[in-house]
């Protein structure tokens, strides 16, 4: 199929797209637009973007065609050997997974906004970019000109560009392949210092599986201008969303970049070449159900932050940094008793990406992290650090991807307990698919790196004694959440509620209530607001705090032993 996407009208956040088939033989034709995109496991239904869909043929007449799903038509081809698909893409969202258009931009997820034939997926693909001469593009594909070229649709739809005359472009070659940095917006970012850590963290990570088939590998990077984080993962490049741009200069939004860069290079290997049998191929029109998000996602969040440490590019205060806001968001979610991590993978589709049901499930990213931790631990003492978590990796990658296979969890658990000589049914049992279990092994497993959780009460009185998390939105104090047996919960406390007074003193937005607790550190009254009823209610404190602050250290008096085992893993020194 032959494409064009025409950038006519950028202040209108529409782009028009054309796609047009030769060859035609059949006397119904089905157009599918897909209705998810790899690496955002929840339906896109990007249909809704879609507006003026005609079909014509080669002379300019429209054809008869009808809807019969959300994103599919039947189009009568009366005979027409040609067929040009035209419509038009409203193009207005800028993250890591959309399409975006404006006057100096044109940003495609194909993925987002190409139609394909069903019956031709497999055939060679081109695009034609209608744009300003002055456009630089940025695109993992090939190019002639304005036009790209994909050897299939998969490939076209896994291949997203961005369009600018304002790109920076910086470079640098990594195991023979090109790594191609592009830049996108206003910055502090020290571009060439970033391009070195990110070859540092690209040699770490190529060791672990040996092989990096690409004709180069492209970082897509819109620097923007509000407070954002997103990042997704492409067969040969990865797009990144971050912001504000003015704020890279600092060493907190600077690690903050190299930690999702790294994340979404791992996934080259991790998802991208080493994939679940139920998602190969991806099948673009329904759900792709996988209990196996704590490979795919927990597994690749793990290595992200793990190889920024392991090539020297992080040092452990870095690290752990990152590593106690994960146990952070592990403890401060009660869903963890609730739902197994094998099960909210199988339940993104569902509600993977919103904070969804209070305490109803788990994220596969944070579980699935510290699940590959305490797996790599065992593999280690089991073997005296002769195989890790990188032997498995690197077996299932020749024994599934080199062979063209997806994998199983029987694969995964196989692995394991091949390179470590594990029995691995009760990590399976408990970890995977049990329920509050994690932090059960997790205190064993830091301690064979010397390293401990230290738990501290957190500063906020109303969450520390009462067991109420709020935040201030919209000229409110609104309860986020409830500790389960506090204070608060025992008092009725409800989720969306508005809180305001503390101790008959009223909330406003510059208040700060330090000086009302210190009036009575026993107990407090608080005013609520909700939907049907204001109310005021006694909060008394107990021996019991809240929200506890988790943090990763390392331990004082830590053997030779346990600095050795550290060293071996961190490949820095204790």
């Amino acid at each position: 199929m032959k494409y064009t996407i025409f950038h006519t009208q950028p202040h209108q956040r529409y782009i028009t797209i054309e796609a047009t088939l030769e060859n035609v033989e059949q006397d119904i034709l089905e157009i599918q637009l897909p209705s998810w995109r790899p690496g955002r496991y929840e339906l896109g239904n990007f249909a809704k973007n879609v507006r003026k869909f005609t079909v014509l043929d080669s002379n300019g007449n429209e054809l008869p065609f009808f809807k019969v799903t959300k994103d599919l038509w039947q189009v009568q081809t009366l005979g027409n050997r040609a067929i040009t698909i035209s419509y038009q893409y409203f193009a207005a969202v800028l993250d890591a997974g959309s399409t975006y258009t404006d006057e100096s931009m044109l940003y495609v997820n194909p993925v987002n906004c190409l139609v394909y034939e069903t019956t031709s997926m497999d055939e060679p693909c081109e695009l034609k970019l209608d744009i300003p001469d002055n456009f630089i593009i940025a695109c993992a594909l090939p190019s002639e000109g304005k036009t790209l070229k994909a050897q299939n649709f998969d490939e076209l739809a896994d291949s997203p560009l961005m369009a600018s005359p304002t790109l920076e472009h910086y470079t640098t070659d990594v195991e023979g392949v090109t790594q191609h940095v592009w830049i996108s917006g206003k910055h502090t970012l020290d571009a060439h210092r970033f391009v070195e850590e990110v070859a540092a963290y690209t040699r770490e990570q190529v060791a672990v599986f040996n092989h990096f088939p690409s004709n180069g590998y492209h970082y897509l990077i819109h620097l923007m201008p509000n407070s954002f984080r997103h990042g997704v993962e492409h067969c040969h490049s990865t797009v990144i969303a971050m912001g504000p741009g003015t704020e890279f200069h600092t060493p907190e939004k600077h690690r903050d970049l190299l930690a999702i860069c790294s994340h979404e290079l791992f996934h080259f290997w991790n998802i991208k070449r080493l994939r679940p049998a139920v998602m190969l191929p991806y099948d673009y029109t329904k759900e792709n159900y996988s209990t196996l998000g704590y490979v795919y996602e927990g597994i690749t969040t793990y290595y992200g932050d793990y190889m920024l440490l392991r090539s020297g590019v992080n040092n452990f205060e870095a690290y752990s940094g990152e590593f106690s806001k994960d146990l952070q968001r592990h403890f401060d979610n009660t869903g963890r008793y609730n739902y197994s991590v094998a099960d909210s993978s199988f339940d993104t589709w569902l509600d993977g990406y919103v904070p969804g049901t209070p305490g109803r499930k788990v994220s596969i990213y944070v579980e699935g992290m510290l699940a590959a931790l305490i797996a790599d631990v065992a593999i280690r003492e089991a073997t005296n650090n002769n195989a890790n978590m990188d032997t498995v990796l690197k077996l299932m990658y020749d024994r599934c991807f080199m062979n063209g296979a997806g994998y199983t969890e029987e694969d995964y658990r196989a692995a394991i307990e091949e390179v470590s000589g594990l029995d691995m049914e009760a990590y399976f049992r408990d970890i995977i698919w049990g329920k509050g279990n994690i932090e059960k092994l997790l205190p064993q497993t830091l301690d064979k790196l010397g390293l401990e959780l230290v738990v501290s009460p957190i500063a906020d009185e109303l969450e520390r004694l009462y067991g109420i998390k709020a935040v201030r939105s919209n000229g409110h104090l609104t309860v986020v959440a409830v500790a389960e047996a506090s204070p608060a919960d025992e008092a009725g406390v409800a989720l969306g509620a508005f809180i305001t007074s503390i101790n008959g003193v009223e909330y406003t937005a510059d208040i700060h209530f330090d000086e009302v607790f210190a009036l009575n550190t026993a107990g407090i009254t608080v005013g609520l607001h909700t939907i049907y009823a204001d109310k005021t209610i006694q909060l008394n404190a107990g021996a019991t705090t809240y929200f506890d602050e988790y943090h990763l250290v390392k331990q004082a008096n830590a053997s030779q032993a346990q600095k050795d085992f550290f060293k071996a893993w961190s490949k820095q020194e204790f």
